[in-house]
């Protein structure tokens, strides 16, 4: 077993290079997350100017997911339409990327579009990237190719973060004059976890 140990120690020191990018951005959106109010008076949200514009052969009849796709790409919006909102006189949503936040508004009847924009900045987007993983609107999320590839991205971080774990541990008990100081950090850091998890529940 010992044999391994230059191997696990290389991948062990170049996969944690390799993901670093990834756990800063959660970790600065975990503290966006925990102090939005000192966020919004650093780096307030910023409106853009309000786009009006007319459209035609939309696709009212189908899906309301498909016909959200053909709105964006006549009007070459890029991005993941969220939840739709549609009844007889309009069809409604959002359109995300990170760090941009666009709604589209279109009239059923006339075909006459409202688009409003905000500029949310670099750290709301990591925010969005943070999140966007999960199955919220389970049936719509994904839509986007961007989305897709991050979702992917996000499942490797986490795969390569259990393996690095594992490996941790690995090298670790092959480290004799460790051995004994290691096991005592692990056994505190189960017992602040586990105490912390009864203080919330």
């Amino acid at each position: 077993m010992k044999n391994y140990y230059p191997l696990i120690r290389t991948f062990h020191i170049y996969f944690g290079l390799f993901i670093s990018p990834f756990i800063l951005i959660f970790s600065i959106s975990v503290l966006a997350f925990n102090h939005m109010g000192f966020l919004n008076q650093i780096n307030p949200v910023k409106s853009l100017p309000e786009i009006r514009t007319k459209l035609d052969n939309i696709p009212y009849d189908t899906t309301d997911l498909l016909t959200a796709k053909a709105i964006i790409r006549k009007l070459d919006i890029k991005g993941e339409i969220d939840f739709i909102m549609k009844n007889d006189d309009q069809i409604s949503f959002p359109v995300n990327k990170p760090g941009v936040k666009t709604r589209v508004v279109v009239n059923t009847h006339t075909d006459s579009v409202v688009i409003t924009r905000q500029m949310e900045g670099s750290i709301r987007a990591m925010n969005y990237l943070h999140i966007m993983p999960g199955q919220h609107n389970a049936k719509i999320r994904g839509n986007s190719l961007f989305l897709k590839i991050w979702r992917l991205m996000a499942d490797a971080v986490v795969y390569l973060l259990l393996f690095l774990i594992l490996s941790g541990i690995f090298l670790w008990y092959f480290l004799e004059f460790e051995r004994n100081t290691g096991f005592y950090a692990i056994i505190l850091g189960m017992l602040f976890f586990t105490g912390l998890l009864f203080l919330i529940i």
